[in-house]
């Protein structure tokens, strides 16, 4: 007779997981996920401090180009200023009538010019627009930053309101002046509206111009004293602006030199 025997099963060895191998695997699963985690926000601090490195040599080539455009603007300011105060002085003179226009034509065209500063603010737009500024450098550093980029909207707005009363000046002065003699002194180096442009000493053209007694639209004293009072006042703002933008390139000089010594740049 034969005898069958029934295999014993266990399940602990070959069925079912027991609870160490599923806190093993959760262990294992858990580890690689965070190691993961580890390595991809490492992969992007070092991408993100890269970045911010070529950010900080692009700022630092438009901080300087600002630079260089704060300097013209000081110069072409100063111009302004002087034919300003230099067109009010002679309208106040009892003797006006023996001044030659063209001395009055030179100072107008300028006390009337606008200037305007054109920084490079295009790096500094795409930090804060990407957030990429907070991994530019310390707190001290970015704060310089902020600085500069305040000085430059301060200069914003002074220009905004000096445009208005140029533009009402602008007005006044198509009534007493023929364009035709201002085209002229753009034709004229040393005198025209340039920022580099600076008067020689012996400018024989220029000074030619300055002593012709050119033809006025009109020789209305009440409108003359307005334009004097124009010229004041367009002396008085640019004081102000060319204050404001001395003080734009001193900001913008210590951001550099904080780049320089946060990048080890030349």
């Amino acid at each position: 007779m034969e005898v069958h025997h029934h295999p014993h099963v266990h399940s602990d060895r070959h069925g079912k997981k027991n609870f160490k191998e599923y806190f093993l695997e959760f262990i294992m699963i858990f580890l690689a996920v965070t190691l993961g985690f580890i390595a991809e926000n490492l992969r992007e601090h070092y991408t993100e401090k890269a970045n911010a490195k070529e950010y900080a040599r692009l700022f630092l080539n438009d901080l300087a180009a600002d630079t260089a455009e704060f300097n013209r603007t000081i110069h072409v300011l100063n111009r302004i200023i002087n034919a300003g105060d230099s067109f009010a002085n002679l309208v106040s003179r009892n003797e006006m009538q023996r001044i030659p226009a063209g001395n009055l034509y030179y100072h107008e065209y300028w006390s009337s010019w606008q200037w305007r500063v054109t920084p490079r603010d295009a790096t500094l737009k795409q930090l804060e627009s990407s957030g990429a500024l907070r991994y530019l450098g310390k707190a001290a550093l970015i704060k310089k930053i902020l600085d500069y980029e305040e000085s430059l909207k301060v200069i914003a707005l002074l220009e905004n309101n000096q445009t208005e009363d140029k533009s009402s000046n602008w007005k006044l002065v198509q009534k007493v002046f023929n364009g035709k003699y201002f085209v002229a002194l753009d034709d004229i180096k040393s005198a025209a509206h340039d920022s580099s442009s600076n008067i020689p000493l012996e400018d024989t053209i220029l000074h030619r111009f300055l002593q012709t007694d050119l033809p006025l639209l009109t020789n209305d004293k009440s409108e003359m004293i307005e334009l004097s009072n124009w010229a004041i006042n367009s002396s008085r703002s640019s004081r102000t602006l060319l204050k404001t933008v001395s003080f734009a390139k001193e900001k913008a000089i210590e951001a550099m030199d904080a780049l320089k010594k946060e990048y080890g740049f030349r």
